[in-house]
């Protein structure tokens, strides 16, 4: 696979993250053979931190990335710097609990001794003060063959054509929706501004125009409800018909 080193490497982008990129640094740094980190721009004390961290630990490594207002791409730029076979994706803002810890590698040799590919789904759980208040089962792939790529500038997915998906049993722990730490206000109006931009090139894109119906409905429920009538009329993907159904169900 793309002449890389059989194993498993971290990859992140991180911006003024200091709130919480040594949290998360700790929980992944036994459990992969390398962590990249790209920064897009903090001003805050991550890059000091990231540092002390390169320091003391061989197999992390820090990037610079010139952000471009695009997800995919400072993704893309982070999985170019692997040098392993596989890739664990996570967030600054995510914890990888002790229990799971050992699970990274279990999952990739076992594909390993298989000779095959897949691509795996994490269970993410979302906390509000430390208590999980959140459990998402499926639509997070997360562990990957490295050598793919990212489509789509905001809400990005990994693109993974005929390999198999499958759920794993690898759960993180996610504090990024905390209302108590994060402006989730201003979170929307960023994810909000990226999707309009991605429309202006895609607008067929029905996944698109149901993301931003989710952002939207903090902000503007008719709104909302428009757009998820723009996604529906885009498809015929049942999956996707599904989650657009759910989503208006959620919002009635």
């Amino acid at each position: 696979m793309g002449g890389n080193k059989i194993g498993v490497s971290a990859a992140m982008i991180v911006k003024d993250s200091e709130r919480c990129i040594a949290r998360c640094l700790d929980s992944i740094v036994n459990s992969v053979d390398e962590i990249v980190i790209v920064d897009t721009g903090s001003t805050d004390a991550t890059i000091e931190i990231v540092k002390q961290y390169v320091q003391d630990y061989p197999h992390i490594r820090m990037y610079q990335y010139e952000w471009i207002n695009d997800f995919a791409a400072a993704r893309n730029y982070s999985l170019e710097q692997v040098t392993h076979d596989w890739v664990f994706i996570v967030d600054s803002d995510d914890v990888l609990p002790d229990t799971e810890q050992s699970k990274i590698r279990s999952y990739v040799q076992n594909q390993i001794d298989r000779g095959q590919e897949a691509v795996f789904d994490i269970i993410y759980d979302n906390t509000v003060a430390g208590e999980i208040v959140e459990v998402i089962p499926v639509g997070y792939v997360r562990l990957f063959p490295s050598r793919l790529r990212y489509v789509d500038r905001i809400h990005e997915q990994i693109s993974y054509g005929d390999i198999p998906r499958t759920s794993s049993d690898i759960h993180l722990l996610h504090d990024g929706y905390d209302i108590n730490l994060v402006d989730l206000k201003a979170k929307k109006k960023r994810n909000i501004d990226l999707l309009v931009a991605s429309l202006q090139s895609n607008q067929e894109n029905a996944r698109l125009w149901l993301h931003l119906a989710r952002e939207m409905s903090v902000l503007d429920l008719s709104k909302a409800l428009r757009y998820l009538d723009i996604a529906e009329s885009k498809t015929n993907n049942q999956e996707l018909l599904i989650l657009i159904h759910n989503e208006r169900a959620s919002l009635s």
